[in-house]
């Protein structure tokens, strides 16, 4: 599919590209003085090029700085790190694992949580 999506850009590129010489001649050097002056930009705006540079580094530093979190999150995560056991006892060669047991219920739904579930009013007549 990129393949088709290419060929069609491309494509439609060459389309519109002029056919006369005087015109050809004028679109290569239009796209030579473009060049010439995305080339010579920090030449030309030195604070701006500076302010970029400095934004681009912050940037960098950030972008590093997640990559190692997820990094971490990803590589430590079946491990706990608050210094809690894990909840599940691990296999000891041919001994069997006790059955864990249920979490003790906290009960702290009062009787208005637990009344009969809401439910939408009648229809209007004439509605």
């Amino acid at each position: 599919m990129f393949l088709f999506r290419m060929l069609f850009w491309l494509g439609l590129a060459v389309v519109l590209l002029p056919t006369e010489e005087n015109q050809q001649a004028r679109l290569y050097e239009t796209a030579q003085a473009a060049v010439e002056r995305i080339a010579t930009f920090c030449e030309r705006n030195g604070k701006a090029c500076a302010a970029g540079a400095e934004f681009w580094s912050t940037f960098l530093k950030k972008a590093e700085f997640g990559a190692r979190v997820a990094a971490d999150l990803i590589t430590s995560r079946g491990q706990r790190n608050d210094g809690l056991a894990p909840t599940a006892a691990p296999r000891s060669g041919g001994t069997a694992a006790e059955p864990r047991s249920s979490p003790a219920s906290r009960n702290t739904l009062n009787r208005d949580d637990l009344g009969p579930t809401w439910r939408a009013p009648p229809p209007r007549a004439g509605a």
